[in-house]
């Protein structure tokens, strides 16, 4: 055995041992990772498909980021949460393409917020026709999983393309997103004790975020009245709190406020405010998988189970499950550490598992 196939074998067993996979699958399966790039209009698509060694073609799934600008890995806080599903599912004979999206690593293109959210669809329907030449690739056994902005992206590609076998959303947007994003922020400001005169004055701005994205109306006031109440807050900030911070500046660029500023204005929130996702999930007819995280405070089972019920049901798509992950935020994670986080216990093999289900049928 050459010494780079010893450190294959190895790699595999670390593997088995931390993402949990089934060791008489796992220890059969091996599998390569190939750099695949296209065209969509006039930007480049560049991004990873990771193939299991089979003598057969092989289901795959790709892999949709959310609403930030996000590398294939959908990195975050050094946390490679669409490599360790990659890995995990290629362990268990799938593939899946991930992809950097616009303006991010080896995509080329504007920054990604400035396109519209059909525009970020067609990368995937790109990436779908791209597949179609694979060899290796099962043609008929296409999916899509998608994270929060990705759960949207998913069925919405999936309503009118015929070719996608599959979809799971994790997390994903189901109600309308100008009301997501308001009645979370009701939630947590309710549960931090603020006084019910601040909590409307915090979602006044909340509500006119919206207004002006979709104006274009009134930018620079909204974004002055927005940094007069992130200061307000920094300062009632208890003293050990804010000395995590090098000063309000610091602390802005981490809050709430400073994470959306950048979006506000933009074709993308403008396009993400003016989408109704009931309306496609009503065409959806393909399986479904629909996961949430049990301590989710963003997106919600309690606000979306009865619509993807009713909305389903209306596509006479009998085929979905929804399904909660304990213990589990939006990424599906437990806790985050600088070096040691970690999807909630079970989530891979839910999302193999029912993947494996359908490709039975």
């Amino acid at each position: 055995m050459t010494k780079s196939e010893i450190m294959k074998t190895i790699t595999i067993l670390i593997a088995i041992i931390i993402l949990g996979l089934n060791p008489l699958v796992a220890q059969l399966k091996t599998y390569t990772e190939k750099e695949i790039s296209y065209k969509v209009d006039n930007v480049t698509i560049s991004g990873t498909l990771t193939i299991p060694d089979s003598e057969n073609p092989v289901p795959v799934a790709i892999l949709i980021s959310g609403s930030f600008a996000d590398n294939r890995d959908a990195e975050r806080n050094g946390f490679k949460p669409f490599k360790e599903i990659s890995n995990h599912l290629a362990l268990n004979g799938i593939a899946s393409f991930r992809y950097d999206d616009r303006g991010v690593g080896k995509s080329s293109g504007k920054h990604t917020y400035q396109y519209e959210i059909k525009d970020l669809a067609n990368d995937v329907i790109g990436a779908i026709e791209i597949l179609k030449n694979e060899q290796k690739i099962n043609h008929q056994q296409i999916g899509l999983i998608g994270h929060s902005l990705g759960g949207l992206i998913a069925p919405m590609i999936a309503s009118t393309n015929q070719d996608i076998a599959f979809i799971i959303s994790l997390a994903g947007t189901i109600a309308e997103p100008d009301k997501v994003n308001i009645n979370y922020r009701k939630r947590v400001l309710t549960q931090a004790g603020y006084p019910k005169e601040e909590i409307e004055k915090v979602i006044g701005l909340e509500e006119r975020i919206v207004e002006t994205t979709l104006s274009g109306i009134g930018y620079e006031s909204l974004l002055s009245d927005i940094k007069a109440q992130s200061k307000l807050d920094f300062g009632r900030l208890p003293e050990a709190s804010k000395k995590r911070y090098s000063g309000w500046e610091d602390y802005y660029n981490n809050s709430w406020y400073g994470s959306w500023a950048p979006f506000i204005n933009t074709p993308f929130l403008k396009s993400f405010l003016a989408y109704n996702p009931i309306i496609d999930l009503e065409k959806v007819k393909c399986p479904g998988l629909y996961l949430f995280g049990s301590r989710d405070s963003q997106i919600r089972i309690l606000d979306a189970g009865s619509l993807l019920i009713e909305s389903l049901s209306k596509a006479g798509n009998n085929n979905f499950t929804i399904r909660v992950v304990p213990n589990a935020d939006h990424y599906f994670v437990t806790k985050w550490a600088q070096s040691d986080t970690k999807f909630a216990s079970g989530f891979l093999n839910i999302l193999f598992d029912w993947i494996n289900q359908q490709i039975e049928k």
